[in-house]
């Protein structure tokens, strides 16, 4: 990693944590620059506005978190129902850990009222992915219909994720997983009644 790339990669991970832990409209550049230890001009160089920090540290934030809940539920369970059910058991550990301070992406959404930021279009880039996931898992375990499943699975996380900011416990996750699997069941039940 050279140098320049190093101290970008700096940036994006001092802002990534005060935005999460302050609130993107309460963390100034001035902040960020006194945080990471680079020069303003280092930090300008990459990002020219905070709109545009804002943008690369949730791009960046993105791909971090769709790796990381990817890899997490890939190494769970031995079958496609045993991997869709540790989704949560993932995000049950995700909720619990220290500094958890809610979903930043919904975070952002609430905080940048814009819809049009790109910040809000990334968020929902990030829940399509998650969606891709859960579909991809719901055909392998057999259930008809993977497009609608997964669509009633985004509304369980958003409920757990929703629950573990406000509650700041992770039992949300524990209940989402129950619903799940009785939808797992009935998807599947349903599936082999109609013989398809």
């Amino acid at each position: 990693m050279t140098d320049n790339s190093a101290a970008r990669l700096k940036i994006l991970e001092t802002a990534s944590e005060l935005f999460y832990q302050k609130g993107i409209q309460h963390v100034g550049i001035n902040e960020v620059i006194a945080e990471s230890g680079v020069a303003k001009r280092t930090l300008y160089r990459w990002f020219p506005s905070k709109d545009k920090l804002i943008e690369s540290v949730m791009e960046y934030r993105a791909l971090s978190w769709i790796e990381w809940f990817e890899n997490a539920v890939t190494e769970r369970g031995n079958t496609p129902k045993d991997r869709l059910l540790a989704t949560f058991d993932v995000l049950r550990e995700w909720y619990a850990s220290p500094g958890f301070r809610g979903c930043p992406f919904i975070n952002a959404v609430l905080e940048i009222a814009n819809a049009s930021h790109k910040a809000h279009r990334i968020s929902v880039d990030l829940r399509e992915s998650i969606r891709q996931i859960i579909m991809r898992l719901a055909a392998e375990t057999g259930i008809q219909n993977p497009d609608a499943f997964s669509r009633q699975y985004l509304l369980l996380i958003g409920g757990a994720s929703l629950m573990a900011t406000i509650e700041q416990s992770p039992d949300g996750a524990t209940e989402a997983q129950s619903v799940l699997s009785v939808l797992i069941d009935a998807s599947i039940k349903y599936t082999s009644i109609n013989g398809v």
